[in-house]
C-alpha cells in the first residue's frame, strides 16, 4: 500500500505524536508499505525523498510548534504522483485538513488518530468553559468527517463516545521499539548516572516527557520531597514551557539537590536514562496513551503513576507497578514501597517487559496495515474506488484561491 501520512507535528519538534508517526512509518516500511510524510517546514537533513515540507511559521504562543500554510503546490502534486492508496492524519489543523481535501476529492479512505486531548490544552490559548466545550465540538465534527478514527487508548474511546463521534472508531495504541529499550545496558546507564551527577547509589525515579502544565510534574517534586528512601532522587528528561515555574516550585520545596534536569535526550541516551533508573515515575492525567510509559516498561521498570484511564491500560495496580490517587503522599509511599523491596521492583520490572511486548510496534503496525486493507475492501465494495486526481473547474478555483491565501500568509510572518 501507498500511504500518505498528514501532520502539523513533526521532527524537529520531540513529543509523543512525532515518536508514533516515525515509529509506524518505519514498521510499515519493514512490513513492505511505501508510508509518505507531510509535515511543516523547516525541512531536515535527515528528510527522506517521501518528506515533503509545507511552508509553515513559528506559533506564537508556543514556539516550538508550527502553523503550516492551509495549502501547498508541492505537497499537491506529490500526493497526486504518489497515487496514495490511503490517508491518513495525525492532528486536525492545517495539514490535516489538506489531507482531508486530498481524501475526499480522490474518493480515498481518510483515517485520523485522536492523540492529544485537545480540551486539555486550551490553557495555552484561552482557558474556559466555553474553550474546553468548543475544543470537543470541533473535535467530534472533525472525527466525523474520517471513515476511521484510531483511539490510542480505552480513555481516548470513551471520550470519543461521549462527546458523541458517530465515525467508527478503533482502538490502537502507538506500539514501543521493545528490542531498542531492552538493548540499554549497565554501562550506558552508569555513564548516563555519571554525566549527571548522579551516585551509583542513588535510587533514581525518571520522568520522561515534555515539561509543560498539563504533565503535572509540580505534583512529581512535592512527591519526591515527601520520599523517605535515602539517596532518591528524580531525573527529569525532556524540556518545555514549564520548565522556569517548575525550577521555582523546586526552589521553593528545597528540593533541588534531589531533582536533575538533563533537557531533551537524543538516541541512545533516552533508552540510557530508563535503564539508569530504578522506577517510572508520572502523574500526568492529559495524556491520550502515555507512550513513554510503555518505553519505561520495555526497559524492565515498574510504574508508580497517578490512576488514569489512559495508564491503566498498560499497568496493572500492584502487579507492574502501583496506581496511586492525585496526591503527593499517596505518590511518595508507593514510591517507597519499591524503592526499599529489591524483590518486589524486580517482579513488577518482570511484569513490565511482558507486557510491552504485546505493545511491540510490529504488532501494532501489522493491525494498522490490517485496519487499511478492510477499509480499501469496504470502500471498493460501496462503489468508491479511488478515481484520477484531476480536480474540476470548481475545484480548481478553489486550491487557487487557497494556494494564493497560502502565499499571503506566508509573506506576512517568514
Amino acid at each position: 500500500m501507498r500511504i500518505g501520512f498528514f501532520s502539523d507535528t513533526y521532527t524537529p519538534q520531540i513529543n509523543g505524536v512525532v515518536t508514533s508517526i516515525k515509529l509506524f512509518a518505519a514498521a510499515l516500511e519493514r512490513q513492505g508499505h511505501e508510508v509518505y510524510i507531510f509535515a511543516p517546514t523547516p525541512r531536515q537533513p535527515t528528510d527522506s525523498d517521501r518528506i515533503v515540507r509545507i511552508p509553515s511559521v513559528p506559533f506564537a504562543l508556543q514556539p516550538e510548534m508550527r502553523l503550516a500554510s492551509i495549502y501547498s503546490q508541492q505537497a499537491y502534486r506529490l500526493a497526486r504522483r504518489a497515487k496514495l492508496d490511503i490517508i491518513h492524519s495525525h492532528d486536525p489543523f492545517a495539514i490535516g485538513l489538506f489531507g482531508l481535501a486530498v481524501a475526499k476529492r480522490s474518493r480515498l479512505p481518510y483515517v485520523h488518530t485522536y492523540h492529544t486531548l485537545y480540551p486539555e490544552y486550551v490553557h495555552y490559548v484561552w482557558e474556559t468553559r466555553f474553550t474546553r466545550a468548543m475544543a470537543e465540538r470541533l473535535s467530534r465534527e472533525f472525527c466525523d468527517q474520517c471513515d476511521l478514527v484510531l483511539a490510542p487508548s480505552t480513555k481516548i474511546e470513551k471520550a470519543l463516545d461521549e462527546w458523541g463521534v458517530t465515525a467508527p472508531v478503533k482502538l490502537l495504541p502507538t506500539g514501543v521499539d521493545t528490542t531498542r529499550f531492552a538493548a540499554a545496558d549497565a554501562a550506558s546507564a552508569a555513564a548516563l548516572r555519571r554525566k549527571f551527577g548522579i551516585a551509583e547509589t542513588d535510587r533514581l525515579l525518571v520522568f520522561v516527557g515534555r515539561i509543560g502544565l498539563e504533565k503535572n510534574l509540580d505534583l512529581l517534586v512535592e512527591a519526591i520531597a515527601r520520599v523517605k528512601t535515602p539517596g532518591a532522587r528524580l531525573l527529569i528528561v525532556g524540556n518545555g514551557p514549564h520548565r522556569s515555574e517548575l525550577e521555582r516550585h523546586i526552589d521553593s520545596l528545597g528540593v533541588a539537590d534531589r531533582v536533575t534536569f538533563t533537557g531533551y535526550l537524543q538516541g541512545e541516551e533516552v533508552a540510557a536514562a530508563y535503564a539508569a533508573a530504578d522506577l517510572f515515575f508520572f502523574a500526568s492525567l492529559s495524556e491520550t496513551q502515555g507512550l513513554v510509559v510503555a518505553e519505561a516498561m520495555a526497559s524492565g521498570l515498574p510504574v508508580v503513576a497517578v490512576e488514569d484511564l489512559a495508564i491503566g491500560d498498560a499497568v496493572t495496580d500492584g502487579v507492574n507497578g502501583f496506581l496511586t490517587i492525585e496526591s503527593p503522599e499517596a505518590l511518595a509511599a508507593a514510591a517507597d514501597r519499591v524503592l526499599t523491596d529489591p524483590s518486589l521492583r524486580a517482579a513488577m520490572g518482570a511484569e513490565s517487559r511482558k507486557v510491552a511486548q504485546d505493545l511491540s510496534i510490529d504488532r501494532m503496525a501489522a493491525q494498522l496495515a490490517t485496519m487499511y486493507e478492510e477499509l480499501l475492501a469496504s470502500k471498493s465494495a460501496a462503489g468508491g474506488g479511488r478515481r484520477p486526481f484531476a480536480p474540476t473547474a470548481r475545484v480548481s478555483r478553489q486550491l487557487t484561491r487557497l494556494r494564493r491565501r497560502g502565499r499571503v500568509l506566508m509573506r506576512r510572518y517568514l
